[in-house]
């Protein structure tokens, strides 16, 4: 009787660790899959925070950025990119100022870059004040700025604003940057906001240089980061052109 009692204990015990076992291997192979899931989770989001390009601007088009795409991709006002088909709405919302589709294209989208140029612009020996050129004040006001090239407010001192032009993609020539602010800039004149012309004429030339050198890209000239640009229009001596060339002022590379 007592070894009948023996074995049954150790056939309960035996069945006792076996269930405990067949419980354990189950919850193991159920945590299993979510073990995989929280791995698979870290890992894309460890590769999301690897591979995803971190945006360089948050900014979208103003109001002349999109007119002036439209002028760009859509010629003939039908509504549609005349290089891709597709609704120029729909590029535009994509942050294109030009089609990336064509042969020719220069101008990236809204973001694909962002470098800084200090400049100086002289007119009749005279630095241009820049300081009502801000790209959100100008937002804010309802006044014409583009977000793909712009200068800022709120730098510390002794920068000023207008000191550094942004740019915020690939390929931005100057001439937007005039534009969007109402003036006009080529080889030959510089049109002020008040519409006075001023051209090359007799002792008074339209100077351009970069990086202390003159350039003849004038208006489609796209800057490099922490190029120095002058822009001067008078009858100045060389010397002083060198003082105008020394002032450009150099707050580019803390940006």
């Amino acid at each position: 009787m007592k070894n009948l009692y023996r074995k049954a204990k150790v056939d309960f015990t035996n069945i006792l660790l076996v269930s405990v076992l067949i419980i354990a291997v189950a919850l193991l192979i159920l945590s299993i899959p979510s073990a995989i899931d929280l791995f698979n989770g870290k890992n894309e989001l460890k590769q999301t925070e690897t591979h995803t390009p971190a945006m360089m601007s948050r900014m979208s088009l103003t109001n002349f950025d999109k007119q002036l795409a439209r002028q760009l991709m859509d010629t003939n006002n039908d509504g549609r990119c005349d290089i891709c088909g597709m609704p120029v709405e729909q590029c535009i919302d994509a942050g294109e100022l030009q089609c990336s589709m064509g042969m020719n294209s220069q101008i990236g989208v809204l973001g694909s870059q962002h470098i800084h140029a200090d400049w100086k612009i002289y007119i009749n020996g005279k630095a241009s004040d820049f300081s009502d050129k801000a790209h959100m004040e100008r937002m804010q006001s309802n006044q014409p700025v583009s977000s793909f090239i712009h200068v800022d407010s709120g730098t510390p001192a002794p920068e000023k604003t207008g000191d550094v032009l942004h740019m915020h993609a690939t390929g931005i020539p100057l001439w937007i940057f005039f534009k969007s602010i109402g003036m006009e800039f080529n080889k030959d004149c510089i049109i002020l906001e008040n519409k006075k012309k001023l051209c090359n004429e007799g002792n008074k030339k339209l100077k351009f240089y970069v990086n202390g050198r003159p350039n003849n890209e004038i208006d489609n000239y796209v800057f490099n980061d922490l190029d120095k640009i002058l822009i001067s229009y008078g009858d100045e001596s060389e010397e002083e052109i060198k003082n105008q060339l020394a002032s450009v002022t150099d707050f580019a590379k803390i940006h």
